[in-house]
């Protein structure tokens, strides 16, 4: 009866060790990244729309506009002006796969400070193989967040949306 004491506080100090490899990645300079508050603007998948793919961040109204009609080409269905945003505060990062056959998602899932960037968790998810349609579409996010005058990289990772979503 006496070992058990000792096997659960051995227990407990290897699920510590364990935990504690399985902690978010450090940045660069020791520190944690530090999640980063966002709001999207816009996120849906546009049936018809023609377009490659975009990853860009807008600073300013210019290319935010420049952005817009980008992502409004080959199809009429968002608005001409774009939504508004207050650049004196705010920056607009958006993503956009190339037209994809069928069902599809872009989802920005998260931004992080890490040490002297700033970057966006992707998930890019084109129609699942078995999946047949009969009009392409184009997804796309965008999304607000405080302004920030450090580069942005995009991590991208593939999922898959099924059929009928």
């Amino acid at each position: 009866m006496r070992s058990f004491p000792r096997f659960a506080f051995a227990a407990a100090g290897l699920l510590t060790l364990a935990c504690r490899g399985s902690a978010i990645p450090q940045s660069t300079a020791g520190t944690a990244p530090a999640a980063i508050v966002f709001e999207t603007i816009l996120q849906r998948s546009i049936p018809g729309q023609a377009g490659g793919e975009i990853r860009e961040v807008a600073r300013d109204e210019a290319s935010w506009k420049a952005l817009w009609d980008r992502l409004r080409e080959g199809g009429a269905v968002l608005p001409a002006d774009p939504p508004a945003v207050d650049f004196t505060k705010e920056m607009v990062i958006a993503a956009a796969m190339p037209a994809q056959p069928c069902v599809s998602k872009v989802t920005l899932r998260g931004i992080v400070r890490s040490g002297s960037e700033l970057v966006v968790a992707l998930l890019e998810a084109p129609p699942a193989p078995n999946c047949t349609c009969f009009v392409s579409e184009r997804p796309i996010h965008v999304v607000r967040l405080p302004r920030s005058a450090e580069p942005v990289r995009f991590a991208a990772e593939r999922g898959v949306t099924p059929c009928g979503r």
